[in-house]
């Protein structure tokens, strides 16, 4: 709409221009013909005002184009750097952080190394990227709790099917590097630390949810110690059901088997 607006006013500006233009050669033949001795006084006037409105309109084109220009190369920017995240996180979920290198990274997203070193400064700084996109979007997406567990009771069916899903998914190994490099970088585990507390939060707030709708009444407010333990061990059997579940085929270590451990420990 912004775009719009500044195209049309540009052009009637223009145009405005252009008919002051006309507007003084006319006036001007005729106040000659007419009254001589004026008609240089508002020729010169009419002038002026053509070249201001020229001007005006000549200022609102170079800043309208620049806009475009600068919206333009932001979006391209943002896109580069949405591509080589999500390269980042296959090659990374692949290889491993250690095992992945800058030009992998670049080459999966279809650019150059120089094109990665333009938007980050090493693979660590892109791995941190990744890991504020990855634990952030966990948090803040509308589904970051467990699907398939509600106010209702735990839909064990669903939570199966969510678990089958999470075996493919390359965020899942991701979770384990993010944890791993935490652990072996002190010096980047902050902000990794951070999030992963805040995700566990969630979960915890979740798990409140469930326990004061069974429990009516006669529940504890807010979200208690017991809630925070629950969720710790919701996550533990998560990452066992999608991790060793996938790695060992057992039926016991399966998402089904999951499913039935969350719907125990949620009552």
């Amino acid at each position: 709409m912004a775009r719009d607006t500044d195209d049309s006013l540009s052009a009637a500006t223009r145009a405005l221009a252009d008919a002051t233009a006309q507007l003084t050669r006319l006036l001007g033949e005729q106040a000659r013909q007419v009254v001589p001795e004026v008609s240089e006084t508002i020729a010169a006037s009419l002038r002026e005002a053509s070249r201001g409105l020229a001007e005006a309109s000549e200022g609102v084109a170079r800043a309208t184009g620049g806009s475009r220009a600068d919206e333009r190369r932001r979006a391209k920017v943002e896109r580069t750097r949405a591509d080589l995240l999500a390269a980042a996180a296959r090659v990374i979920a692949e290889k491993g952080y250690e095992g992945a290198s800058v030009g992998d990274i670049a080459a999966a997203a279809g650019y150059t190394k120089g094109a990665l070193y333009a938007h980050f400064a090493s693979k660590e700084e892109v791995f941190l990227a990744l890991a504020r996109e990855q634990l952030d979007l966990s948090i803040d997406a509308p589904d970051a709790t467990i699907p398939g567990v509600s106010v209702d009771g735990v839909d064990q069916d669903a939570v199966a099917d969510w678990l089958c899903g999470t075996q493919d998914d390359p965020r899942v190994l991701l979770s384990l590097e993010f944890l791993a490099y935490g652990l072996r970088h002190p010096d980047a585990s902050s902000d990794l630390a951070e999030l992963h507390v805040r995700s566990h939060e969630v979960l915890a707030d979740q798990v409140a949810e469930v326990r004061r709708a069974r429990q009516g009444d006669a529940a504890e407010p807010g979200t208690t110690q017991d809630d925070y333990d629950t969720a710790l061990a919701v996550i533990s059997v998560l990452n066992v059901a999608a991790l060793e579940g996938r790695l060992t085929g057992s039926e016991r270590l399966s998402p089904r088997a999951a499913a039935r451990v969350i719907a125990r420990l949620l009552g």
